[in-house]
């Protein structure tokens, strides 16, 4: 059902394993959707600050979609309207300074999104676990 909805207003759904298929997608000039801001689990991820925790998962995805397809990274955050009539769509210009480091390239992204966030912090997906993933030893934030 979730995948029927989303290729109503989807060119095509590429699996978030098919990393040859978003590259190539990048590489042809396609539009790709990825959520960096979701927590996928030690896994490809560094820990970087996320707003007030020093430790949070964060995607490497980002990093290596950037590297392997040299595709422009921008953002692309919606904030519904207070009277509900309908969505304003913020896209910003192209990502400039993106770093080298996987570990800098976290720390970045997150205060990129940390700044979108804050264009309507009730609208986002607070209940989503996004601090799950702990570094070895520490203890889960959700106890």
């Amino acid at each position: 059902m979730q995948t029927r909805g989303r290729m109503r207003s989807n060119k095509a759904m590429i699996g978030r394993n098919n990393l040859r298929g978003i590259v190539g997608a990048l590489k042809k000039g396609e539009a790709v959707w990825f959520a960096p801001d979701q927590d996928y689990g030690p896994k490809g991820s560094s820990f970087a600050p996320f707003f007030a925790v020093e430790n949070v998962a964060t995607t490497n995805g980002t990093y290596v979609l950037s590297r392997l397809s040299g595709a422009a990274m921008l953002t692309v955050t919606m904030v519904r309207k207070s009277d509900n009539s309908g969505y304003r769509l913020y896209i910003t210009p192209e990502m400039e300074g993106y770093p080298a480091d996987e570990n800098q390239a976290a720390a970045y992204m997150n205060k990129i999104i940390e700044k979108e966030i804050m264009r309507a912090p009730e609208q986002y997906l607070w209940i989503h676990r996004r601090f799950k993933t702990r570094p070895l030893g520490e203890a889960s934030l959700y106890i």
